[in-house]
This record gives structure tokens, C-alpha cells and sequence, in this order.
């Protein structure tokens, strides 16, 4: 009996710590940094790039996506450069991929913060319909729905 108390106890010690050790400064392999960033008054959207330097030794301020340069040219590259200089767009906007159940992501920002979207045809789709269409002083809202039409299925 005392041998189950010690090792339940100690079990859920463990989980609590597992659970808790990216809140309190651990590193993890899978480590998503997080800080708010407010656009036009709203904090709509959180955290660096996961995968990303961050410039905050030399001063400048952090990435919210990876850096653009490390992809070969070609479409994902030009997402990756638009949504590092459109994070406020993209943070309004949903990704229909299914990111959001799998990985969490709040927002198609979300899926530039690490390469996810390297990899994903949906979210490269997304961000170069929105870039289309903001070249075109198309409105956020025209913008959501567009992307709503072609890459939602169910959702």
C-alpha cells in the first residue's frame, strides 16, 4: 500500500512538472515561446517564432515567423516573406489545414511561427490568396471569406 502511495505521488509529480516546465522557463524540443502582440489596441495573437533567432540581444525585436531565406524559391518562400511582413493580416485570419485541432494554432500566423507551413500546401495557399487580394485593397473580411470558400471543407 505505502509502495502505491509513493508511486502514485511521484507520478503525479512528474506530470505536474512535464505539464508545467514550459511555464516556468524549461526548454523542451517542441519549446513555443509565447509574449503578446497587440495590434491596433487588440492582443490578438501571441509568441515568436519557435524556431527562429531572436535579434532581442542585438536590440531589435523578435521574429514572429521563421526567416524567409532559409526556404529554396518558390511559393513558400514568397508566404514565408509575406507573412513576416504582414503578421498583423495573418493573425486575423484562420487556417483551414486543421492545424488548430492538431497543433493549436489560433491564427494562419500561427502556422509561419515554425515550419509547418513549410510543408502544408493549404496554409501556402491561404497566404498567397490573402497577398493577392490585399495587393488589391481587397478588406480583411473579404479576404476571410475568400479563404473560407476555398479552403474550407466542413469547417
Amino acid at each position: 500500500m505505502r509502495r502505491a502511495i509513493i508511486f502514485g505521488s511521484s507520478f503525479a509529480a512528474i506530470l505536474t512538472l512535464a505539464y508545467l516546465w514550459p511555464m516556468i522557463g524549461g526548454s523542451t524540443a517542441n519549446n513555443n515561446a509565447r509574449g503578446a502582440m497587440c495590434i491596433a489596441g487588440h492582443c490578438c495573437c501571441t509568441g515568436v517564432a519557435e524556431a527562429a533567432d531572436t535579434d532581442a540581444s542585438r536590440g531589435a525585436q523578435p521574429r514572429l515567423t521563421l526567416d524567409p531565406n532559409q526556404f529554396p524559391a518558390g511559393p513558400v518562400k514568397e508566404a514565408y516573406k509575406y507573412a513576416e511582413k504582414n503578421p498583423a493580416l495573418l493573425a486575423q485570419l484562420h487556417c483551414y489545414c486543421g492545424c488548430d485541432k492538431a497543433e493549436g494554432h489560433q491564427s494562419l500566423l500561427d502556422c509561419y511561427r515554425g515550419m509547418h507551413a513549410s510543408a502544408c500546401e493549404i496554409c501556402t495557399g491561404e497566404v498567397m490568396l490573402a497577398k493577392r487580394m490585399s495587393e488589391q485593397s481587397s478588406p480583411v473580411d473579404q479576404i476571410r471569406n475568400a479563404i473560407r470558400r476555398n479552403f474550407a471543407q466542413d469547417n
